[in-house]
């Protein structure tokens, strides 16, 4: 880690006036009311209780130091039930301590005049039966074992297991878990959930082809494969309000070991563009790895799209859409500036510089920003416990 120095652009009144004009515009994402277009992205930290896996103290100083006036926030990924749980250290919102937890990062969040929302992240085939209560084990769409390896309790890294198939009256138990989890998220003060249908958990589990081999009404053509996907939002829009929801889709590589084609990811957000704009939702998030220079961080010598997914979901979705994925502010600000996204999320930049949007009205660059969020080995919590302050609440902040 080192801190960054301050640079020209800071001190001069007129940098802020030139860069990021539509990136630091007010606007309305559902209940939020934003007063700029800079959003923190989930970012898994695992720095929760080592036991009740509840937001600590330090959890709170991590997301307050983050937050700002009219700015929004989406939580680190939240497991709705303990048979979603997925990650050790990961929080949840099934328990009272949970909420207990929770509300103290909301309450700081809000202290300082900014948003929340909780990302509701069923890990599904993502875990082991090591972290599930009765050690079942994890539930898919369809009984296929993911490749690679996962920590369990003690810190033991182990292979995945083969997931067991949901049975057809089982789905609509998981869809209300999320609406429960929903429910419990906003009496731990936040501001709404976002469905993570991303990085290869659950929802996607459902989304994609290679996971998804289901013969019934939830496999097969790419409408029923969204059916999980939009009935969980159909219910959990029907308890807590449409504008107090959003959704993340990821499609193409995942963190998961799934690689989707990309005639049939195009197929899904052609599909899935027009059924979410017609529900009306806070947002949807569109996240791709396509983006320099997160494909080049992954190890991918060229995108794995040759399609800018974020132009063609516009063209099906005329909804609130917020893009991530690599994206430097200058790239963003052109996004949001041709209508592609009314706002972009960032995750990376935000580890290491916690007042990244004030750090952008002051006309700072993305070469000026500190780069050592980039440190993958900062980006998660001791299984064991340990220093959890290094590279999480131990930045710098520089005061442009």
């Amino acid at each position: 880690m080192y801190r960054f120095e301050l640079m020209e652009a800071a001190n001069n009144p007129m940098a802020s006036a030139m860069k990021y004009q539509k990136l630091l515009s007010p606007t309305k994402a559902g209940v939020c009311e934003l007063k700029h277009r800079v959003v923190m992205s989930a970012l898994t930290r695992l720095r929760n209780d080592l036991i009740s896996e509840s937001p600590t103290d330090l959890v709170k100083l991590y997301y307050s130091q983050r937050a700002t006036d009219g700015g929004l926030i989406i939580s680190e990924g939240t497991a709705p039930s303990a048979g979603g749980r997925g990650y050790v250290r990961a929080p949840g919102v099934w328990t009272d301590a949970h909420i207990e937890g929770w509300k103290k990062v909301t309450e700081a969040v809000h202290a300082k005049g900014g948003y929340i929302f909780c990302q509701l992240m069923h890990a599904g085939r993502i875990s082991h039966s090591n972290l599930l209560p009765g050690n079942q084990l994890p539930v898919a769409p369809s009984a296929i074992k993911p490749a690679g390896d996962i920590h369990i309790t003690g810190g033991k890294k182990v292979q995945y297991e083969e997931p067991r198939a949901l049975k057809t009256d089982e789905v609509p138990i998981i869809v209300q878990e999320f609406v429960t989890a929903a429910r419990r998220a906003l009496d731990g003060g936040f501001d709404g959930v976002e469905i993570h249908a991303g990085n290869g958990y659950l929802p996607q589990q459902f989304l994609a082809k290679e996971t998804n081999l289901r013969t019934d009404q939830y496999g097969g053509s790419v409408e029923n494969r969204a059916r999980f996907v939009l009935e969980v939002t159909d219910a959990i829009a029907g308890a807590i309000g449409p504008d107090r929801l959003g959704i993340k889709f990821q499609q193409g590589v995942t963190f998961s070991g799934l690689v989707e084609p990309e005639d049939d990811s195009l197929a899904q957000l052609a599909y899935l563009g027009p059924e979410l704009e017609k529900r009306k939702l806070a947002y949807v998030c569109l996240s791709s790895l396509n983006y320099e220079p997160y494909y080049q961080y992954l190890g991918l010598k060229e995108p794995n799209f040759k399609t800018d997914v974020w132009r063609y979901f516009r063209n099906v979705y005329k909804g609130y859409l917020m893009i991530n994925g690599g994206l430097t502010p200058e790239k963003g600000d052109e996004y949001v500036a041709d209508g592609t996204a009314d706002a972009v999320i960032f995750g990376v930049p935000f580890i290491a510089n916690a007042n990244l949007p004030e750090l952008l009205a002051a006309g700072y660059s993305s070469e000026q920003l500190n780069q050592g969020g980039w440190q993958a080995k900062v980006w998660y919590g001791n299984a064991l416990g340990g220093p959890d302050e290094q590279g999480y609440t131990d930045w710098p902040l520089v005061k442009p």
